[in-house]
């Protein structure tokens, strides 16, 4: 075996590889060619042949479907194959096992795995593969990984890192360290794209451990402003399907995203990794599915902005005490109060000659407390006519059946979930924090403890098959919204977020309080922050100071505050900064207001003389590059090269919650931050920023 040293022995490596893929390409396309003519000729086969017979037709559509499995796999490998003509490879490291006669391997590292069937070589692996876990967590010297067959140690001699487009080899790094510095700031001071981009060839150590741990039941990530936790999480996905493949399926994962435009920000990460889309849905529609879409609800965007403008209103103190671990306390015990007592068992008389006790029906209810009260009924009255069958010789009809399974449920005088919801209320002596909206329209705070109690007393019907649950944006979400989580998915779950980052006035959770809902967490943290340059990051951690925050030291231009004298001014001013991002290298524009309507109505003003300036609001469905106009609350998990964030003055700023919405939209920014205001700044930011 040849040590490739050089750089001129890695460029002939490289254009070896190349051609091995491109012959391997070739011969899957010409396989697809063969499937594809042999199904058709067997196709042909059973339409001209009226007369074979049933053994023979069930011979060859068996033979169909075997041919259409195998081009799917053939197809899927070329699919694969092609991704990796552009970068076969971004690592390299040398290892050799701590044994006798053992020789050094040459691990190439890629999105994918080739094997060339010519000479039977694995020319490159998969970053997912247990040997190449050490690439992003060793340095030079001794090192291990976990094999199927246990844990192998060895010795790392050397470690490589290559910059590849186009099949081109522009430069190779040496590194003695995880991933080296000099191509991480490559990668970061990129512009931002349309889609959220893999990071496989920089994922660091620390995001390393969290996309490896298949081992944790619930693992909540704690991470701060860009620290990656959301592509983080994707990769973790993609790993585990490669580690559990034939036991978890891209559809057998669900992702609850905060908006539509988020998702479809996040959508291109897994297809650039080789693998499939996963379902997603909002906190919203699961909630509304649990209660089969009966009831008109408040938006989460309208709570958060209704608080927001009003955060001492007696509404927020709904949303707040609704947010509480007390409050599932108290919705728990009620819960059991209705069960020792919302059920009144009486006489039936089935017959004229047969009458079951209300003492009996009584003890079967309480025989069958394992099942949520109203699936008791049926499984009740199956038990009480197969014992009056054997032990009475009763003559069961089918009207036997529906007569008394009706006769039981009219025993439980808890049939409506509404009617038991309010009741909750009364029960608590407190029935002013249940109040319906215009035209009998829930609250959003009330939608949860809705579904909470009708998960407890029907059960769940939704009939999932999901394996892994991935919540994202954590912080936004109450403890009861997890508790229904928790019923209606018994599942493997992996939670992110930061609580920094909450725009969500008191309906919000950290990592502490969502392990307590889940009792048997794991809490893992992404303390290092890699989106913002250094000047960014520091002007951001003024306004939500983190102890144990570490910035990357990309540095770039200070974030700008412009004092304007009026309105029109301030617009004018915004005009200007679109016009400066217009003639530069960057990519995308993100004007952040604090909320919807602001942003609403400067999109009006500036649309007029800049057509190609979007609007994302919380109806939008897809994420736009270039200019975009929206709100801290769409912005969440965004990022753009540069952010312009009008209105900073102390009037629109001014409450705790306004300097969270402050925060999120300063941290969406890469490469350049400004600010603009008319009247007096707001006191969240400080007198040394620079000012023009």
């Amino acid at each position: 075996m040849t040590i490739h040293q050089t750089e001129e022995q890695e460029k002939e490596h490289l254009k070896a590889v190349l051609k091995a893929l491109k012959e391997t390409i070739n011969y899957t396309d010409k396989s697809v060619k063969r499937y594809v003519d042999t199904l058709n000729e067997h196709k042909n086969y059973l339409w001209t042949n009226k007369d074979i017979d049933a053994q023979e037709v069930r011979s060859m559509r068996e033979s169909i479907l075997n041919h259409l499995a195998l081009g799917e796999n053939v197809i899927s490998l070329g699919k694969r194959l092609k991704k990796l003509l552009d970068r076969p490879y971004f690592g390299r490291i040398d290892f050799r096992e701590n044994k006798p006669e053992a020789i050094t391997t040459q691990v190439y590292i890629g999105i994918h795995s080739f094997y060339n069937p010519k000479n039977n070589e694995l020319l490159i692996y998969d970053w997912r593969a247990p040997i190449s876990g050490m690439f992003y967590d060793y340095e030079l010297g001794n090192g291990s990984y976990n094999s199927p067959n246990g844990e192998v140690t060895g010795i790392i001699s050397l470690k490589r890192q290559y910059l590849i487009k186009k099949g081109i080899l522009e430069f190779m790094l040496e590194s003695s360290l995880t991933v080296h510095d000099e191509v991480l700031q490559k990668e970061l001071s990129a512009n931002s794209d349309d889609r959220m981009k893999n990071i496989v060839a920089t994922i660091q150590r620390e995001q390393n451990k969290i996309i490896r741990n298949d081992e944790a039941s619930t693992l909540i990530i704690q991470g701060v402003a860009g620290s990656g936790k959301t592509s983080v999480a994707m990769h973790r996905i993609a790993y585990l399907l490669y580690k559990f493949k034939g036991e978890l399926s891209a559809d057998e994962i669900l992702i609850i995203s905060p908006n539509k435009v988020f998702s479809d920000y996040i959508s291109n990460v897994l297809p650039e990794l080789g693998e499939e889309r996963v379902p997603e849905t909002s906190m919203e529609e699961t909630l509304s599915n649990v209660l089969e879409n009966r009831y008109k609800y408040q938006r989460m965007f309208e709570q958060i902005a209704e608080i927001i403008d009003n955060p001492d209103s007696d509404f927020a103190e709904r949303v707040k005490y609704k947010s509480s671990l007390e409050f599932i306390s108290k919705l728990n015990s009620f819960l059991h109060h209705i069960k020792k007592n919302c059920f009144k068992a009486v006489d039936v008389k089935l017959n004229k000659h047969f009458t079951i006790p209300s003492e009996y029906i009584e003890e079967q209810f309480q025989r069958f407390d394992r099942y949520p009260i109203r699936q008791r009924f049926e499984v009740m009255t199956e038990y009480i006519l197969d014992i009056a069958k054997i032990k009475y010789r009763i003559d069961v009809t089918s009207e036997n059946r529906k007569f008394l399974k009706k006769e039981l449920k009219k025993m439980f005088k808890a049939e409506n979930d509404l009617i038991v919801y309010k009741s909750f209320y009364e029960w608590l002596e407190r029935p002013k924090l249940f109040k319906f909206r215009k035209n009998r329209t829930l609250e959003y705070a009330d939608l949860a403890p809705l579904a909470y109690i009708h998960l407890a007393l029907e059960g769940n019907h939704l009939g999932t098959e999901v394996k892994h649950l991935l919540i994202d944006e954590m912080q936004d979400y109450s403890p009861i919204q997890y508790k229904v989580l928790l019923k209606l998915y018994p599942c493997r779950k992996t939670i992110l977020g930061d609580i920094h980052q909450s725009v969500n006035p008191y309906g919000s959770s950290d990592a502490e309080t969502i392990n307590r809902v889940f009792l048997s967490g794991e809490i893992m943290r992404l303390n290092k922050s890699y989106r913002s340059t250094y000047e960014i990051a520091g002007f951001a951690s003024k306004l939500r100071p983190h102890n144990q925050m570490e910035v990357i030291e990309r540095h770039g231009e200070e974030p700008v505050i412009i004092k304007c004298k009026s309105n029109r001014e301030e617009i004018e001013t915004i005009e200007r900064l679109i016009v400066i991002f217009k003639s530069s290298a960057l990519s995308s524009l993100g004007i952040i207001c604090k909320n919807e309507l602001q942003a609403e109505s400067l999109y009006n003003s500036l649309s007029r003389v800049y057509r190609s300036i979007h609007y994302l609001s919380h109806s939008s469905s897809s994420f736009v590059n270039g200019m975009v106009i929206t709100s801290s609350y769409i912005a969440k998990g965004l990022e753009f090269d540069e952010v312009i964030i009008p209105d900073v003055n102390d009037n629109n700023y001014k409450t705790d919650f306004d300097k969270n919405m402050l925060y999120v939209a300063a941290t969406r920014a890469m490469h350049r931050l400004t600010l603009t205001y008319t009247g007096e700044l707001t006191k969240y930011l400080e007198d040394d920023t620079k000012r023009n």
